[in-house]
């Protein structure tokens, strides 16, 4: 007869584990966070050491593209580009914000400037400059739901290397008022959840936040629009991690493939024998 083969379970040392836990991607090394509380504390100090690795540089960025609909089927697109400014070293929820003095239709803290976006498709996004503002009409409803979606880049490039790639972190619907937001003083807020049921919970963290600012203004007597501006965008620190070391693209057709910095035009149709950056 042949014998029962016999499994036993064998104890790493802590130390083992966690030198192990150093080379597992941030997706996965997420999943472990049910361990124990004190395996927790370790490994979000390597998720903190990653994150702060990658984006204390100035030139790595998240980029924002929010697109609402006219007459529930004409896209108008708008870009934001926002820098690190913080990361909740408990939370892992990592806050950009937009820098006030980069000017419209520029791109990263060297203000270098963009051209236009090229498309998961066919197409070329250059409608609106980079960090303009969402313009409302009287016309507008007081809500609107928009479509984001959400991607991080690396800004540092040169005329030589004039497309940027982008790495897709994330997507979902918002609704921001339209309005000038009168009882906030202008101030609008959505949260993004993993799913809608989780909304329901108050004690679960959103994957975005995002904040913002309406303003009135007005072009003559009776005639006036609403200026809505992101301001700050707050987001699951390993989701960035995630979207950065899987190169993770946009499947979506209308999403981002790359960004085109000016000069970059001239070389789209030669395209696949340009080195993009």
């Amino acid at each position: 007869m042949r014998s029962k083969s016999i499994k036993l379970s064998v104890s790493l040392p802590n130390e083992i584990v966690l030198e192990i836990f150093k080379h597992i991607p941030s997706r996965q090394l997420t999943k472990f966070m049910v361990l124990s509380r004190a395996m927790n504390v370790e490994i979000k100090k390597i998720l903190v050491k990653r994150f702060n690795d990658v984006f204390w540089n100035p030139h790595r960025r998240i980029l924002v593209m929010i697109t609402r609909y006219v007459l529930d089927f004409v896209p108008i697109h708008n870009t934001f580009d926002l820098g690190f400014k913080s990361l909740d070293n408990e939370n892992l929820i990592a806050t950009f914000q937009q820098n006030s003095s980069q000017r419209s239709g520029m791109v990263g803290p060297n203000n270098k400037r963009l051209w236009g976006f090229k498309l998961r498709g066919d197409g070329i996004l250059r409608e609106n400059p980079l960090n303009e503002p969402l313009i409302y009409t009287t016309w507008d409803s007081p809500y609107e739901q928009k479509e984001t979606r959400l991607y991080t880049f690396d800004s540092n490039t040169d005329s030589a290397h004039p497309f940027i790639k982008t790495f897709f972190v994330t997507n979902g619907a918002v609704r921001i008022p339209c309005d000038d937001c009168e009882e906030t003083k202008g101030s609008w807020t959505y949260k993004l959840f993993n799913n809608d049921r989780k909304r329901k919970n108050a004690n679960f963290t959103p994957k975005v936040e995002f904040e913002g600012r309406n303003e009135k203004k007005y072009n003559g007597p009776g005639n006036h629009e609403v200026v809505g501006t992101l301001k700050t965008v707050r987001i699951q620190a390993p989701m960035l991690l995630a979207s950065i070391e899987e190169k993770k693209k946009d499947r979506y057709v209308g999403g981002l493939k790359y960004i085109v910095m000016e000069g970059g035009q001239h070389l789209l149709k030669r395209k696949r024998n340009c080195v993009i950056s």
